[in-house]
């Protein structure tokens, strides 16, 4: 089953890691961030950073330039702490930058080859926003599984 906001028009928090941009519609988004202290624990996987307190609630961070590109995180002044809710609770993601909410017409989405020859239900398409390419993604079903973030990894660098 694809993501729920297939067919229907929405609006989309943009984000960038690395060159690419990606899109979450809005109502997934609880805050933007800026970066604060991340504490580590044991035994997690390398993209995720650790916890840290947003609004005295204590939220898991993901680190989504180490979930898809496997490169390290670098701090600017730019990134930012997205805190999207899901049914079990809100995680932070680490972005390289919040950019803009955009109105996303179903019209601008196309589907890849790629993304008909897979299940991917986190990945409801691409939408082209006149010089931009926008991947968009269901937060939700992406954070369902942590394998999830690998497989996005593959499919991004085969676009």
């Amino acid at each position: 089953m694809k993501g729920q906001f297939k067919l229907e028009d929405f609006k989309a928090l943009i984000f960038k890691v690395g060159d690419e941009e990606y899109g979450i519609n809005i109502k997934q988004v609880v805050s933007i961030e800026r970066m604060q202290t991340i504490t580590p624990y044991p035994n997690r996987p390398p993209h995720v950073l650790g916890v840290t307190t947003i609004r005295e609630v204590v939220t898991p961070v993901v680190d989504v330039r180490t979930a898809l590109t496997g490169e390290s995180l670098k701090p600017t002044d730019n990134m930012r702490i997205i805190v999207v809710h899901t049914s079990d609770n809100a995680i932070g993601l680490v972005v390289d930058a919040a950019t803009d909410v955009l109105d996303i017409s179903q019209d601008t989405i196309q589907q890849s080859n790629l993304i008909e020859e897979k299940d991917v239900a986190y990945l409801l398409g691409i939408s082209k926003q006149s010089d931009r390419l926008l991947i968009l993604l269901d937060i939700e079903e992406l954070l369902k599984d942590t394998t999830n973030l690998d497989e996005l990894k593959e499919i991004k660098n085969e676009l």
